[in-house]
């Protein structure tokens, strides 16, 4: 077992000013204990041994569709085709309200 990591609070203090965030001291404590936890915990991957697992960079089997140059994409939409059912569109877009 590894030895408990605790965290000070000048670097719990040091962590919230990076992130722009005013800490009371209430704040400051809870996050000491909570990020001294997940600290610790994560350091438990240290035990795991995964020399001959396999590397994953993603689990889907999905992978991008390349075309050679000057080859069509016949399994694009034409604009038209994108467009067909929308309830509003404007110009060759999709109409929506204002997000901001």
């Amino acid at each position: 077992m590894t030895k408990k990591t605790r965290l000070k609070i000048e670097q719990i203090l040091h962590l919230a000013d990076l992130a722009g965030v005013k800490l009371t001291e209430a704040e400051v404590k809870k996050y000491q204990d909570q990020l001294s936890q997940t600290i610790e915990y994560v350091s438990n991957l240290k035990n795991y041994h995964v020399g001959k697992a396999k590397i994953t960079y993603q689990t889907t089997n999905l992978s991008n569709i390349f075309f050679p140059d000057g080859e069509k994409n016949q399994r694009a939409f034409s604009i038209s085709e994108a467009l067909l059912n929308a309830k509003n569109k404007k110009d060759n877009f999709f109409k929506t309200k204002k997000i901001l």
